[in-house]
């Protein structure tokens, strides 16, 4: 009786540290809330860092509009092996004046305590002639 009892009390540990530490997930955050506004003819930089969890290369999307602006979003280090879908780049020269919308989202790995989280982000670049 005092194995069954043991057993059935380290179950209950087991299931409820299990519970517990899931509760304690990173949500994910894509950070800066805002871009700055861009210079038309002038060279633009900005960096996009998503938080909380690995950013999954299958799961990424991005659409800028309009689609000739002269901008363009890559993640980091592509073209080589090291390539991090957490870590965006948004580079180029503007070619339309007004506004540049950056629409963004994706998915982040999941682990054996913690799903896998979802990410949208919407961004406006006003570019000033």
């Amino acid at each position: 009786m005092k194995k069954i009892r043991y057993h059935l009390m380290l179950i209950i540990g087991l299931f409820l540290a299990t519970a517990l530490t899931g509760c304690f997930c990173d949500r994910v955050e894509v950070r800066p809330k805002t871009l700055p506004n861009a210079t038309l003819g002038t060279p633009y930089y900005a960096k996009i860092e998503v938080f909380g969890g690995h950013a999954i290369r299958h799961d990424f999307y991005y659409d800028i509009q309009p689609e000739k602006s002269g901008l363009e979003l890559s993640p980091r280090g592509l073209g080589t092996k090291y390539v991090s879908y957490n870590d965006l780049e948004v580079k180029g020269t503007p070619k339309v004046a007004g506004t540049i919308t950056i629409e963004l989202s994706g998915g982040t790995y999941g682990t054996n305590t913690c799903p896998g989280k979802h990410y949208d982000r919407v961004y406006t670049i006003k570019v000033e002639e």
